[in-house]
């Protein structure tokens, strides 16, 4: 496990001043006391991005709004910590393929003015690896868009990983179906405000890894038809102790409140069920040519072969093309070697028990005792 750097930027850093206040309005500003100085700086940076955000506007704005995005998107779906960012990291490494990278969902109001400048001279802001995983970071690495409806100040679930202590923030705007259609149309007007940016700059196929789009489906498909669906399983009994070590992290690098953690394990098997339960819903509505699904246990003991599977079964060019980065990719992360999460008994019961009817679906056995060592393959990248 790496070790916890002494500075994380927050995920935060980059929305506007008057939507965050907003923001912490909504939550009542409740910031424990030792968190003040990250909500402080978080404020300070709000009134450079309300300088920014105008001077984009004021050089590109009308491009960005010309701008139109060529081609319906690659969704990738899947709950935290089931190789999401695996395969999207894979997959950006197509040339025909565009992910929202680190900085533009950072950044979202003005990237198109400070991308450069940013990937360029502020790296040092950002650890060289993730403090939850220890997998790379970096500005110019793919990122899920729910972190730039977040810095836009919209509502989102997403907005928890800030007030950890609160209770679950926003959940109309997981599935977005009890939203007014007003909110609903503000919400895709963002969202694909945001698409269109990145393809004023960067032209290509949008590749977008966000988990809360599993619960969105219909919703993409409707701005969407033509989108393609892939949808990345991993072994609960890999996936929960995965989950608690993440939201652990994550809350305690880039929250404002002290987490609580007394009812975590309930929050994340409650996350795996309800989110898989809404995926099987509404995953037949999607013609069988836009989706296709895979394992995280395949992927990782075969990613070349895997991603051309998948390229296969899409229809998408470019594979050959592609494989030489797949390979260059993976050889660049091959040391990496993933966190060693403990698994009871007890949580092994209640995985059984509470997410039965995951594992039957997915076709993951129940476990009646600890596995032996793990492969070195079953140990690379998360």
């Amino acid at each position: 496990m790496s070790e916890r750097p002494r500075f994380t930027l927050p995920m935060w850093t980059g929305i506007r001043l008057v939507p965050w206040l907003r923001v912490l309005a909504r939550h009542g500003f409740r910031v424990s006391p030792a968190r003040i100085p990250r909500a402080v700086g978080i404020t300070l940076a709000g009134l450079g991005n309300e300088v920014l955000t105008p001077l984009q506007q004021l050089f590109w704005g009308r491009g960005i709004r010309a701008a139109r995005i060529e081609q319906d998107p690659i969704v990738i779906l899947g709950h935290w910590r089931s190789g999401t960012t695996l395969l999207h990291e894979l997959l950006a490494r197509d040339p025909r393929l565009v992910a929202p990278s680190t900085i533009q969902c950072a950044v979202p109001s003005h990237f198109v003015l400070s991308e450069q400048f940013a990937t360029e001279r502020l790296g040092f802001l950002l650890p060289a690896r993730r403090p939850m995983d220890a997998m790379r970071m970096g500005f110019s690495r793919p990122q899920e868009d729910e972190l730039a409806l977040c810095n836009l100040g919209l509502p989102s679930p997403w907005w928890t990983v800030a007030f950890p202590a609160d209770p679950p923030p926003d959940p109309d705007y997981e599935t977005l179906d009890a939203l007014s259609q007003a909110a609903r149309d503000r919400w895709i007007a963002a969202w694909t405000g945001f698409l269109r940016a990145i393809q004023f700059e960067h032209p290509g196929r949008l590749v977008l890894k966000n988990p809360l789009h599993t619960y969105r489906v219909p919703l993409i498909r409707g701005v969407f038809p033509e989108a393609d669906f892939i949808h990345i399983t991993r072994d609960p009994h890999e996936l929960v102790p995965s989950c608690l070590h993440f939201w652990r992290r994550i809350s305690e690098d880039h929250g404002l409140q002290r987490p609580r953690t007394a009812d975590l394990e309930d929050r994340v098997i409650s996350s795996i069920l309800r989110m898989d339960r809404r995926l099987e819903a509404t995953w037949e509505a999607i013609p069988a040519r836009h989706r296709h699904r895979l394992r995280y246990e395949d992927l990782v003991a075969d990613p070349v072969g895997t991603l051309r599977r998948l390229y296969g079964h899409f229809g998408w060019p470019g594979g050959d093309e592609a494989e030489p980065r797949w390979r260059e990719h993976l050889a660049a992360e091959r040391a990496y070697r993933r966190n060693a999460l403990p698994l009871d008994d007890r949580l092994r019961r209640r995985i059984a028990s509470d997410l039965g009817e995951v594992l039957d679906r997915h076709g993951y056995p129940a476990r009646s005792s600890s596995p032996a060592t793990s492969s070195a393959k079953a140990a690379a990248l998360e």
